[in-house]
């Protein structure tokens, strides 16, 4: 099951929480007001590339230089 990132449409808090694939937040409730309007977020994620040992990019190190927090001018 992947890990989705949810933002509270009522507290703004964002939380991660496993769900079924295609998933939308259907039957979650928000942990810090109970409100169940949530949105789905865009999450950031890390691949290994074959062949890139080594990359800060392909082993997720992350960094404050770019927006991402995760890009290949890191390290």
């Amino acid at each position: 099951m992947p890990l989705y990132e949810f933002r509270c449409k009522k507290c703004d808090q964002v939380f991660e929480r496993l769900c079924r694939s295609g998933a939308n937040g259907k039957g979650l409730a928000c942990p810090a007001c109970g409100s169940r309007g949530l949105r789905r977020l865009m999450s950031v994620f890390s691949a290994r590339v074959s062949g890139e040992r080594g990359s800060s990019a392909a082993s997720g190190a992350s960094c404050s230089t770019c927006s991402s927090g995760n890009c290949a001018n890191c390290h």
